[in-house]
């Protein structure tokens, strides 16, 4: 009787084995996750004087999303994105934040945009531990928060050395002004221009350092002060309504120097507002040239955008957008079905110069979150009829 149930036993068990090894892993799931849907919020500016920025950015990742779901979403699930409009208002932004967490139940934030709002809920999003991807900033806090945080734009203290370097090796410049608004972004930006000259030993090239307030509409006091020292190359940082106001400020007063800017203005939008007073200016981009037709995936980008919003011009802002949903779908793949928070932390932790998207060479590990860290630059170009951009180098680095 002893051996007949002995047998039976090492039957069972073998059983069991064989029949747990047919099953598929157990999914994890997080909020916002069942087995047909992924819901994901995003916070931006889509009214207001920064809309202009904000709307086809929405619309890039909209683009995206949509053409996910409608070729059967990422294994089986569609993704619902719930988009919040912060106004530019950091305790909007923290508002609108806790309401898509806590109410929504949302599983991500994806392309939240704006240097203020995505400032203003980074404690909050650092606590509650939810997946942050592609903050539409260039502020060093993202890559240095590391965690659940993980930024694609290149950080503005890079691109502050990255501009200066270009002002002084490729255009030979012995003299530079920077015009930067007295915030988060422009402050980085100065640190980065002069850390970059120190570590040039050209320290004394920057003759002066003038800052405005985001507000200002008369720029007049902050040309007259950079052109008091005649520099040949004057760096403008500030956002899109600011630039072409210093640039058509400039042209008033005849100051006639090398204009060079972020990759916040490298669109069009400057090209209108400032007219002719924006020819020449140089200007940084960390996304390839999405009217290239021999790039495949800017291709696919405006043949998408522009199906499901016909009409509408797919613009840089839209590009960054489809970017933002690009990489967070790329890690949703990766993550299978650990869709817990963890489980898709680690996932985006396996990024190894991932050149599949639009953007190129991501790479994320648990202690590596600068996003892009290669630009290159383009010249404007003015012309009534075709007003554009020309590039003007290769993607380059620091290094």
């Amino acid at each position: 009787m002893k051996k007949i149930l002995s047998i039976l036993l090492t039957l069972v068990l073998s059983l069991s084995l064989l029949s747990g090894c047919g099953k598929e892993t157990k999914t994890t799931l997080a909020q916002g996750v069942d087995e047909k849907t992924i819901k994901v919020g995003t916070i931006g500016p889509t009214s207001g004087p920064i809309a202009i920025v904000g709307v086809p950015m929405l619309h890039g990742m909209q683009a995206y999303f949509n053409m996910v779901n409608d070729l059967g979403g990422v294994n089986g699930r569609k993704i619902e994105l719930i988009a919040k409009d912060d106004q530019f208002k950091p305790d909007l932004a923290l508002q609108k934040a806790e309401e898509l967490v806590e109410k929504d139940k949302v599983f991500a934030i994806v392309g939240q945009l704006g240097t203020p709002g995505c400032l203003g809920t980074l404690d909050y999003f650092k606590e509650k531990g939810i997946p942050a991807v592609y903050q539409g900033t260039g502020v060093s806090a993202f890559a240095k928060a590391k965690g659940n945080y993980f930024p694609v734009q290149p950080n503005y203290t890079f691109e502050g050395g990255l501009l200066v370097k270009y002002a002084v090796d490729n255009l030979k410049a012995n003299s530079i002004a920077i015009i930067y608004g007295n915030d988060d972004a422009g402050k980085e930006e100065l640190e980065g221009v002069k850390a970059q000259l120190k570590k040039m030993g050209k320290e004394d090239v920057l003759k002066a350092e003038v800052p405005f307030n985001t507000q200002d509409l008369d720029f007049s006091a902050h040309v007259q002060k950079a052109a008091e020292v005649k520099p040949d190359v004057t760096i403008v940082v500030g956002y899109q309504k600011a630039v072409p106001g210093i640039l058509l400020e400039a042209k008033k007063q005849g100051f006639k120097t090398q204009f060079m800017t972020s990759y916040i203005n490298a669109d069009l939008t400057m090209l209108t507002l400032a007219k002719d007073a924006a020819d020449g200016v140089i200007v940084t981009a960390w996304v390839p040239d999405i009217t290239d037709p021999n790039n495949q995936a800017a291709k696919k980008f405006i043949e998408t955008y522009k199906k499901y919003f016909p009409n509408e011009t797919p613009n840089a802002f839209a590009a960054a957008g489809w970017v933002a949903a690009e990489v967070f779908v790329e890690g949703l793949k990766r993550a299978g079905n650990d869709l817990s928070w963890e489980g898709y932390i680690k996932a985006m932790e396996t990024f190894k110069d991932w050149n599949d998207g639009i953007a190129k060479g991501i790479t994320y590990t648990k202690d590596r979150r600068n996003g892009v860290e290669k630009m290159y630059f383009m010249k404007a170009v003015w012309d009534e009829k075709m007003p554009r951009f020309e590039k003007i180098s290769d993607f380059v680095g620091l290094e």
